[in-house]
């Protein structure tokens, strides 16, 4: 009996050494991080020093003893040495695919500016693309022409048997030739469609070359049709840039029912498990549909079902409360400054056929996704929102805006009451030539001196997020939280665009207004908080789509997810922002960009 007792004290003790010294077999990590800054961005704003991963989950945060007892034989052990840790970014609405396609297959003409550049890219590519039936391409800015717009003699120099068809860098408008008017049969009598504008010459009455809007479809069917394969070469190759902007979150915020390559292209890439970042997406509804609307609805639901994997979802609708202020086609409660004739813009969907739409939506349990601009477009949304509200009941539906560039305290009040995610964007507040071209003109100077709020919205409780647009934007977390405290263009993004143009850059963030100056975009009381920039990227961005318990900070059970700096940018001057990039992205537990072997 004493030998039983005493082979059973010796096997606990022996168990009770083992356990003290060395974790349970199921909790050695995978990964560990260690000696850095970690910014948890939880509810008390911990920060930490270390983190232990395993299957892809967060098992333990803390200091770096703390997380010693995490390591095993076969523990990957990365050492920071001081670098600065943040959850992956989240990026609340943009184009991935749609522009991808461009990038990698058109011409791409927004890394440089003016006429003469444009058409140089244009010819290049036109060139060198002789078997091409069709020149297509993206990105001009529409602030390098009057109201009229870009004209088509520039594109016939360059091509005049081929149909040329650029988009602008918003999305909103197309510069088009004279053989893609002709092949689209439109002409000085062709009517404007509803909802879109064809720009014409005030002196002939002929189509000038700008297509708004609308007006865009018009040229469809003679626009190229890209492939799945070329979707998902298109996507993979996208996927690499944002990875290695730390970004492992993107909101697809225009998924076409008629263009299954560009769906199915995800879906598979999903299943194939190729994907190192999660997609959700939205939708797109437009009142040109009509009677489909509803049908659409009811087609894109069950479509929804069929994508079964985590990293592609469907759940939400996007749809345009208005459109542009650049192509005066957002709309405004008050009218356009430059015009005489009361116009306040495009008013997309009627009260009506929104309402239908939303309560259909809404009570399926999807998201509405919406993109607002002027602050005529807010409200009305917002009336129809509540008016869906009474009918279908409260619920935790986090409808969204995205944009955001006009809207009242009253309408941000009831975004919050409901609510609601606001999605920004940072890399628009700024004076720039869009300020001084278009915006001071189309809005006078104090309307143009309220746009993009974005600590109003915090200081209401709507959750905020951030997004970049893309390709209207490339994301950039560096600059997201320069600009977002400083509402001013950083020096390096003016130097490459702008050094050899008339404008110049006032470093100054109190400087007054002055033409043709870029300076920060009033008002100073919308500049936030560099942790408020970061929320906005994470914590807030997991919540826009319902993934906070899973993911948007640094917690155990959540996704290791993570971006990693080289400085932290709490101890930098903010004109050192854009000298500190990502040096590494996780994703799941593993490394899907690093800075050092690029």
């Amino acid at each position: 009996m004493k030998k039983i007792i005493s082979c059973l004290v010796v096997m606990a003790l022996t168990l009770g050494i083992m356990s003290g010294c060395t974790p349970n077999a199921s909790k050695i990590a995978d990964m560990i991080l260690t000696n850095g800054i970690i910014y948890t961005e939880d509810a008390n704003n911990t920060k930490a020093e270390a983190v232990a991963i395993r299957d892809g989950k967060i098992i333990a945060v803390g200091t770096a003893s703390d997380i010693e007892k995490y390591k095993g034989d076969s523990t990957q052990n990365i050492d920071l040495k001081g670098k600065t840790v943040m959850p992956g970014f989240f990026d609340g609405h943009m184009h991935p695919a749609m522009s991808a396609v461009d990038y990698m297959f058109s011409v791409v003409v927004s890394d440089v500016t003016g006429v003469e550049n444009y058409a140089k890219k244009i010819k290049e590519f036109a060139v060198s693309h002789p078997d091409l039936k069709v020149i297509q391409g993206a990105g001009y800015y529409r602030s390098d022409w009057d109201e009229i717009g870009p004209r088509k003699e520039t594109l016939d120099a360059i091509d005049s048997t081929r149909p040329i068809i650029m988009l602008s860098n918003d999305g909103h408008s197309m510069w088009v030739n004279s053989k893609a008017l002709e092949m689209a049969g439109i002409t000085k009598d062709t009517p404007n469609p509803e909802g879109g504008i064809i720009q014409k010459n005030p002196k002939t009455g002929e189509p000038s070359g700008l297509l708004q809007e609308s007006a865009m479809g018009l040229v469809k069917k003679i626009s190229i049709k890209y492939s799945k394969e070329q979707y998902k070469e298109a996507i993979l190759w996208v996927q690499k840039l944002f990875n290695s902007k730390g970004i492992t979150n993107i909101f697809d915020a225009k998924i076409l029912l008629d263009n299954p390559n560009y769906y199915e292209a995800y879906n598979e890439l999903a299943n194939e498990g190729k994907l190192t970042l999660r997609v959700k997406g939205a939708w797109f509804l437009d009142p040109a549909m009509g009677d489909k609307v509803s049908s659409n609805i009811d087609k894109d639901i069950e479509l929804s079902k069929t994508f079964t994997s985590s990293y592609f979802k469907v759940n939400a609708f996007k749809f345009y409360s208005d459109q542009v202020l650049e192509e005066e086609t957002g709309f405004l409660l008050k009218p356009y400054a430059h015009r005489k004739d009361n116009w306040h813009g495009i008013k997309v969907w009627t009260d009506e056929a929104m309402k239908k739409a939303f309560e259909k939506i809404d009570a399926a349990g999807f998201q509405i996704h919406a993109h607002s601009i002027g602050d005529g477009a807010a409200k009305y949304t917002l009336d129809i929102l509540e008016s869906v509200r009474k009918t279908n009941g409260a619920r935790d539906s986090r409808h969204t805006f995205a944009h955001c560039q006009l809207m009242t305290s009253q309408d941000m009040q009831r975004m919050a009451d409901m609510g609601m995610t606001a999605v920004v964007a940072p890399y628009w507040m700024q004076v720039d030539d869009y300020f001084w071209n278009l915006y001071y003109p189309y809005l006078g100077k104090e309307r143009a001196s309220h746009q993009y709020p974005y600590q109003s919205f915090i200081n209401k409780g709507v959750n905020t997020a951030i997004h970049s647009d893309y390709f209207v934007s490339e994301p950039d977390y560096s600059r997201v939280f320069y600009m977002a405290q400083t509402r001013n263009m950083q020096k390096g993004a003016f130097d490459q665009v702008y050094a050899k143009s008339k404008y110049t850059r006032n470093e100054d963030l109190n400087a007054p207004l002055k033409k043709d100056v870029f300076s920060s975009l009033p008002q100073a009381s919308e500049r936030v908080t560099l942790d408020e920039a970061i929320k906005s990227s994470t914590i807030n961005g997991a919540k826009q789509v319902f993934e906070e318990k899973n993911l948007g900070s640094i917690e155990i059970g959540k996704s290791a997810d993570f971006a990693i700096f080289d400085k932290d940018f709490h101890s930098i001057n903010l004109e050192e922002y854009s000298n500190n990039p990502v040096t590494m992205t996780i994703f799941e537990g593993k490394v899907v960009f690093d800075k050092s072997k690029k």
